[in-house]
């Protein structure tokens, strides 16, 4: 059985962190490999979603004063406990895994962002990945999406391997059932999720919603941050908006909704997507090229340049003029094909195996 050592930035809640502790949780990679995991600073309640077999390693990051040390424990880690494939997840994770890499040991690194349009990681950060680690011919990447490993090699002169792995969903989202929209009963009730920052774009949706006072259609925004400045416009303009915070188990509440929307400036490979897909809940996503290049029919597309047009969709399903129940069951059978977990741990072990 080889030995895996997982290392990502930290553990709080995002798609990277929760997509990790979902392969790790019971009945995952643990029936194939053994399994460690580190992560430089940030426990949360991920960490008890994992099988009780996997080995925790919180190696207590303190910032860039601390990187010498930080290799030097990661690299302590590998040694002591013989680990045969280094597994790391975001920048820099994969930049200090490859720099505390013992000669012998396999290391791959996943990268969850259209990288071309990667606006949140800060240049220097960037530069340092690229030089220091990603030109080097020895350097094993997967990406999420064939258009994600097309916009990686184009943009930069990549001589390594390169892997495609979907993300996938946790299996109870497929057992859960949603119901038909029903236009008769007057009411469309949407459902966004994502992290309050300005990538996820929920500001356009507020400014949306003020084209639809007339309607009986309402949002629900469900994601950690800052909700007061969100609040302050929407209290300002008088729109059927709720900033709901932070919620850590989606399942819970995904199906009391009738459309799932996500107006996102970028992504890569967001799971909370397949999970309303994966609930049989019709999605409406914004046109950019990572979405259509993943969820390809199975959505309904808007624009991010005109607040009327999206208004206008809105209503045209609030009304009966857009079916989106067949939507629904067609996006259902497309995730059953593309996004489960049995598909992504055989894949993820091919991909261990070809390293």
């Amino acid at each position: 059985m080889k030995k895996i050592l997982h290392i990502i930035n930290a553990m709080t809640p995002g798609g990277a962190e929760v997509l990790l502790a979902n392969s790790l949780s019971s009945g995952g990679l643990s029936e194939h490999t053994e399994n460690h995991l580190a992560f430089f600073m940030g426990p949360s309640y991920l960490l008890d979603r994992l099988d009780n077999k996997v080995t925790i390693h919180n190696l207590n990051y303190k910032g860039v004063t601390d990187v010498w040390q930080l290799l030097q424990r990661i690299k302590k880690i590998i040694v002591d406990y013989n680990i045969d494939i280094v597994h790391s997840h975001l920048n820099p994770a994969g930049l200090y895994a490859h720099l505390a890499m013992p000669k012998g040991v396999k290391h791959i690194h996943t990268l969850h962002t259209t990288y071309s349009m990667d606006k949140e990681t800060t240049k220097t950060r960037l530069w340092l990945e690229k030089h220091l680690f990603l030109l080097k011919k020895s350097t094993n990447v997967i990406l999420l999406s064939d258009f994600i490993k097309a916009d990686f090699i184009n943009a930069i002169p990549f001589k390594g391997k390169a892997f495609v792995l979907n993300n996938f969903v946790p299996d109870h989202f497929f057992e859960l059932k949603t119901n038909d929209y029903n236009y008769h009963k007057k009411e469309l009730k949407l459902i966004a999720l994502g992290t309050l920052k300005p990538l996820k774009n929920f500001e356009y949706l507020i400014q949306v919603f003020q084209h639809l006072k007339a309607e009986n259609i309402s949002l629900d925004i469900y994601g950690a941050g800052n909700k007061a400045v969100y609040e302050q416009t929407i209290a300002k303009l008088g729109v059927k908006v709720n900033m709901m915070g932070h919620i850590k188990n989606t399942a819970a509440v995904i199906c009391n909704y009738d459309l799932f929307i996500m107006p996102s400036k970028f992504e890569g490979f967001p799971l909370s997507v397949f999970e309303a897909m994966a609930a049989g809940l019709p999605a409406m996503l914004s046109d950019i090229k990572p979405l259509k290049s993943i969820v390809n029919e199975h959505a309904i597309y808007f624009s991010l340049n005109d607040e009327h047009q999206v208004a206008a969709i809105l209503k045209d399903i609030y009304n009966g003029k857009i079916n989106i129940n067949e939507q629904s069951r067609n996006a259902k059978k497309y995730a059953l094909a593309t996004v489960t977990r049995a598909q992504y741990i055989h894949n993820l072990l091919s991909i261990y195996e070809s390293i």
